[in-house]
């Protein structure tokens, strides 16, 4: 009975090769031109759609952005601080508390994103300063994280000093020149961090931000170097691959979840494919598509993983337990013109980061394509157009333009900015010139209103004059008279008659002592 079913559907399936052999038999102009009527659109419309939904988003996302309120803190270190850069892991790490669940509207509608914090350190001929920048609304947990480690430490609100210099290149009295920083290898790979600075035998810690300092204190009149690492809270998607990752060089494959859509066309696919085998006797499951090919596992991959392997699983793993944070670094030189040394100062922003490097591991390189240079004609048409974009980029703490972002864990930030140490010697470094303490607990407290004539708390409407009450006293003539109501803790004045006052040899009984 089945091969009443089995035959007629066989030979449709003979008739379709037949009619695909015809097809393939044509030009092979003819051939793709027809496969390009029938499929090439589908690219065509994915492309466009994608494209209108990244304009869509970036035009939400700057409108999004002009509405949200700023604000720069300038951090003055404290001057004897013993901490490591370990304190600002614990800082870094409270900065996930400013992430939200975005939903679907906020984000195509609204254009919401996630916060950017922006952690700089800028010389100013010489003169170093810690700054943040942070939306105005997160700007105590800035402050909190920050006396929690360094309570001498002094924060103060500052303008925005890269505002203060020109974004349109050519300028008549300033020049630029600086890059983006990314990581030479995949995210998931570390850099060196302050533990691998740490002596093994005297336990002390050589601050890889000494060299760094010291770089950035040899700017002269007129020179400003500016770093900047911008840090978003963002999802920990990058750490499933670290997992996945160790797990392919153990040999402990994953299995990779088909989607629905898969499961669908497995299920409608190995149906016929079952009529056909039984009508020509032949497995036709792999011709379709619905076969799985079996993989042959090693048993013996974990026991051929060399040294290097094992070290680099583990410090792969070191950085996948940490909670890492999306990051982006800029770099930047700018001078006026009759200060400007391009040649001495490439080196400072291609290798400020140099020390971190693990050739085993990752390290940090230029991004070219941001890089403006002059070494051929050609490049010089773009020269004036990549400074541009570089230091609008800089000044609007831009997240979208120029490199991709990466992820840093906790202790590669706080490797790469942190409070300098008393170990380091940096002359030219801000700071705090006093030390921060909390008041007694008993202290009683005085609020303005009580204190200062006429204050008026801020949405507050001012109380209307209170007129002193008048105390009626004995007449002398018929109009009364009135005065002042005393002090309940001022002595009353003695009255005396000088008619009938005499020298008396006992003191009164009221005479106040």
């Amino acid at each position: 009975m089945l091969s009443l079913f089995v035959i007629p559907i066989a030979h449709q399936a003979t008739g379709v090769a037949s009619s695909g052999s015809s097809f393939f038999a044509q030009p092979i102009d003819v051939i793709l031109f027809e496969i390009f009527i029938w499929f090439g659109w589908i690219p065509i419309v994915i492309t466009l759609g994608w494209g209108f939904a990244e304009m869509w988003l970036n035009d939400r996302r700057g409108k999004y952005s002009v509405k949200m309120k700023f604000t720069v803190l300038a951090i003055d270190v404290p001057s004897m601080t013993e901490q490591t850069p370990k304190a600002f892991e614990n800082f870094f790490a409270s900065l996930m508390a400013t992430k939200s669940t975005i939903t679907w509207k906020e984000k195509w509608m609204d254009g919401k994103l996630h916060p950017v914090f922006a952690f700089e350190i800028i010389s100013t001929e010489g003169y170093i300063q810690f700054l943040v920048r942070t939306q105005t609304r997160f700007r105590d947990v800035i402050e909190a994280g920050v006396y929690a480690n360094y309570p001498e430490a002094e924060i103060s609100e500052v303008e925005d000093y890269a505002k203060k210099y020109p974004f349109e290149f050519p300028n008549d009295d300033y020049e630029m020149w600086g890059a983006e920083m990314k990581l030479d290898r995949d995210q998931i790979y570390p850099v060196r961090t302050h533990l691998d600075f740490e002596d093994r035998i005297s336990q002390e810690i050589k601050d890889p931000l000494g060299v760094t300092l010291e770089q950035l204190a040899k700017m002269r009149a007129g020179e400003h170097f500016w770093i900047q690492i911008l840090v978003q809270p963002s999802d920990s998607n990058w750490q499933k691959k670290s997992v996945k990752f160790v797990n392919k060089l153990y040999g402990v494959e994953e299995k990779a979840k088909k989607s629905f859509f898969l499961e669908a066309l497995d299920s409608t696919v190995s149906w016929p494919a079952g009529l056909i085998q039984e009508a020509i006797g032949m497995d036709v499951s792999g011709l379709l598509g619905s076969k799985e090919q079996e993989k042959v596992e090693d048993q013996w991959k974990a026991f051929k993983v060399t040294i290097a392997q094992k070290e680099e699983a583990e410090a792969i793993l070191r950085k996948a337990s940490k909670i890492g944070l999306g990051c982006k670094i800029r770099v930047l030189y700018v001078a006026r013109k009759n200060a400007f040394v391009k040649v001495e100062r490439t080196g400072i922003v291609k290798g400020v980061l140099n020390q971190l490097t693990n050739l085993n591991l990752n390290k940090f390189t230029v991004h070219v394509p941001s890089v403006p240079k002059d070494d051929y004609f050609w490049m010089r048409w773009f020269y004036t157009t990549k400074q541009r974009r570089l230091m609008s980029a800089y000044q609007r703490r831009s997240w979208g333009v120029g490199a991709d972002p990466f992820f840093l864990n906790v202790e590669e930030l706080a490797t790469i900015w942190h409070f300098p140490s008393i170990t380091i010697k940096a002359p030219l470094v801000k700071k705090s010139e006093s030390k921060r303490a909390e008041p007694p607990s008993g202290l009683p407290i005085t609020y303005l209103e009580e204190t200062l004539p006429g204050y008026v708390p801020p949405g507050m409407e001012p109380e209307p004059d209170r007129q002193a009450f008048p105390v009626m006293t004995e007449t002398v003539s018929d109009e009364p008279l009135s005065q002042a109501m005393p002090h309940p803790h001022m002595p009353k004045k003695l009255e005396v008659d000088d008619e009938q006052a005499t020298p008396s040899e006992d003191v009164p009984s009221n005479l106040p002592i």
